[in-house]
């Protein structure tokens, strides 16, 4: 592509080259990915696209990078396909250069390939639940999901409109993000309001049971990637309403890099189950989770430091919030949890309760609602750590 101001005129590319580039970028944007058939005023499809030299067609000076000793610059791997002008325009010379535009050009082709190489059955549906804890806030946008999903889960991410194109997302005014419930003048952000969790639940049901669940008995949801931030017993709670029939990966995001991706190279935790207080069943029993980090026996409510107690801890790794990096550690941790539930369920079916306090990682709080059955195990008491305590936040009956 030639500036106006340039003084020449480029000559046209063999077609070969043009289909080859438009082919190799899948029809959008090599910077911006913008797909480049789509019209949006007149909803009409138009190519809006445009084949940009990257070193300069001629090697002058009024060619765009084009003072270079590259011999060959008509071929596909010297062109890339953009949606503007602004790459040759005088201005941006010094940040488009030609290593700057070779790496973008390189890293979309490649994710065009990756992703038009996956099967149809490799597609999942993205369900995020964005929040706030406490006042922090994380970055989840539909880009970080699918980059994540296509890194880690080697599937097509599907974001649809009546699952044809958005996502499905809940989103709750402090504990979820933008509010689809406002909770700014509910009392007791903290936790400590149980109306606060109420409201809560309402929402999550609400996008469970009137478009997840509609699609999922419409055939049209196979997969399900869960991407969540937010109180701890609000995942719980979640993963409680997530279909069991339905395979499902959850993401964990990771605060030493602050990606949601999961790493092929950190190390695999095991767990353990302890049965540190053993006196005999009764209709409520105690289960700590030490897993992101150590909650002390001196910090169990009075009412449950009798009671029979239960924890679930690393058996090779200290309790940390990045614990979780490999996703096989996740799984380890819902075998060590289908194994206390069905211990329990085998050897103390007098326990109608467990009470629930977790230090645990945001993917550990989703699989921890996903294992528990309701049908056939206790109920749970989920608590939240407020005001220096533990205290119930939500049940899980």
């Amino acid at each position: 592509m030639a500036t106006k101001k340039s003084g020449y005129k480029r000559k046209a590319l063999p077609w070969k080259v043009k289909l080859e580039v438009w082919v190799r970028c899948g029809g959008r944007c090599a910077i911006c990915n913008r797909y480049l058939l789509d019209g949006v005023l007149a909803h009409r499809p138009i190519r809006l696209g445009e084949l940009a030299h990257i070193v300069g067609q001629q090697n002058t000076v009024g060619s765009p990078r084009g003072q270079n000793d590259l011999p060959e610059r008509d071929t596909a791997d010297n062109v890339m396909l953009v949606c503007a002008d602004e790459i040759d325009a005088p201005e941006n010379l010094d940040v488009f250069t030609v290593e700057k535009l070779l790496a973008l050009k390189h890293a979309h082709e490649d994710r065009i390939k990756h992703v038009t190489g996956i099967a149809p059955d490799r597609t999942t549906t993205v369900l995020r639940m964005i929040g706030q804890v406490r006042g922090q806030q994380v970055e989840l946008t539909r880009q970080t999901a699918s980059s994540a999903v296509l890194i880690s889960g080697d599937r097509v991410p599907l974001f649809l409109e009546s699952y044809s194109r958005h996502g499905i997302e809940i989103e709750l005014r402090h504990v979820l993000g933008e509010a689809t419930i406002d909770l700014r003048d509910v009392p007791g952000e903290n936790g400590t309001n149980g109306e606060y969790y109420s409201q809560a639940k309402a929402v999550i049901d609400n996008v469970v049971d009137n478009k997840l669940n509609e699609g999922i008995s419409r055939d049209q949801v196979a997969h399900l990637s869960v991407f969540g931030f937010a109180r701890i017993p609000l995942l719980v709670y979640l993963g409680s309403r997530l279909d069991d029939t339905v395979p499902t990966d959850i993401y964990q995001r990771h605060r030493h890099d602050e990606t949601w991706t999961w790493s092929e190279d950190g190390p695999v935790v095991a767990f353990a189950t302890h049965l540190d207080l053993d006196v005999p069943p009764a209709e409520e029993a105690v289960l700590v989770l030490n897993i992101s980090g150590t909650i002390q026996p001196g910090e169990l409510p009075l009412r449950l430091a009798g009671l029979r107690r239960y924890r679930i801890s690393s058996a090779d790794a200290a309790a940390a919030p990045d614990i979780m990096r490999h996703r096989d550690s996740l799984a380890r941790f819902q075998e060590n949890l289908r194994a206390l539930f069905a211990d329990t369920e085998a050897n103390a079916r007098a326990i109608r309760r467990l009470h629930i306090l977790p230090a645990v990682p945001l993917s550990a709080a989703v699989s921890l609602g996903r294992v528990h059955d309701r049908q056939v195990h206790p109920s749970l008491t989920i608590y939240d750590r407020t005001d220096g305590g533990y205290r119930p936040a939500l049940e899980i009956k």
